[in-house]
């Protein structure tokens, strides 16, 4: 409560306990686990990057702690398997979710969110398996990589921009996104800085913002497919090629014949829906 407020006085109002409580109660805490959890910036409390980890845990414990206080879900007891996902690959894969959504054997729990905090729920043991946009560096000892894909990133917007490529405003995805990493490392090699007119992580953004004839996006293809075909916009023609590079990852220790099954149709399904292969 206290992380979403960013106020201690307040989130102990919400929770009807007094401030020294809720105060005494995180100083507890944070001596139990030997970390500081939130660290003062300007009016607000924010988390630690430490803290950060204890809250993505935490609020597993929390949703499996209100399944043991079900009556009905401790009857019905089925493994939970927790995979993450990017908003692409979660776009490719909606009909094997809702295929996978309810089955006898498990529950699926799926997560949507950016690839860098999948990876980092993956590490603390959150999520059991993660579709992510890889990026440079080293994975831990914990963390497999088991498939690797590559998506083309094709260059749109609703007009065709003549200029030099150095000139054109581009769309891109944030600074410091694994997508926008490798992004750049195509631009790195030909020497160039792009004009960047906008950043964002939502690719639905980026596309309408490309569609007002702002700047040239890159997105994967089946994302645009349908606006290319009816002409809303127009593929760049430029001689540069971008793609990304994303894989199916899994934590060592967990061992579970529905996991293997699953990312076996999940591999199958990625490996039939990609166009650059």
């Amino acid at each position: 409560m206290v992380a979403e407020e960013g106020n201690m006085t307040k989130a102990a109002e919400m929770l009807f306990i007094t401030q020294s409580a809720m105060t005494q109660s995180i100083q507890r805490l944070e001596r139990e686990i030997g970390v500081k959890l939130l660290v003062q910036r300007g009016k607000h409390l924010g988390l630690t990057e430490e803290g950060q980890s204890v809250k993505m845990i935490a609020e597993k414990i929390l949703d499996l702690w209100g399944k043991a206080k079900d009556r009905s879900a401790r009857r019905f007891v089925k493994p939970t398997i927790a995979i993450g996902m990017f908003d692409n690959a979660a776009t490719r894969l909606a009909g094997f979710v809702q295929k996978n959504s309810r089955r006898d054997e498990f529950d699926l729990d799926v997560i949507i969110d950016s690839s860098g905090k999948l990876l980092r729920q993956l590490e603390l043991g959150v999520i059991d398996v993660a579709v992510i946009v890889e990026r440079g560096g080293h994975l831990t000892r914990d963390i497999e990589r088991v498939e690797v894909f590559e998506e083309e990133l094709v260059p749109i917007a609703g007009k065709v921009f003549k200029e030099k490529i150095e000139n054109v405003p581009f769309i891109l995805y944030n600074k410091g996104s694994n997508t926008r990493e490798q992004v750049d490392e195509v631009f790195g090699e030909k020497g160039i800085r792009p004009r960047i007119y906008a950043e964002s992580t939502s690719p639905s953004f980026m596309k309408e913002l490309s569609v007002l004839k702002c700047g040239v996006a890159l997105l994967p293809l089946n994302l645009v497919k349908e606006e290319l075909g009816r002409g809303a916009l127009v593929r760049q023609n430029f001689i540069m090629k971008w793609k990304r590079r994303y894989g199916i990852f899994v934590r060592k220790e967990v061992e579970s014949k529905y996991i293997e099954e699953l990312i076996k149709e999940m591999g199958g399904i990625l490996r039939d829906r990609d166009e650059t292969r």
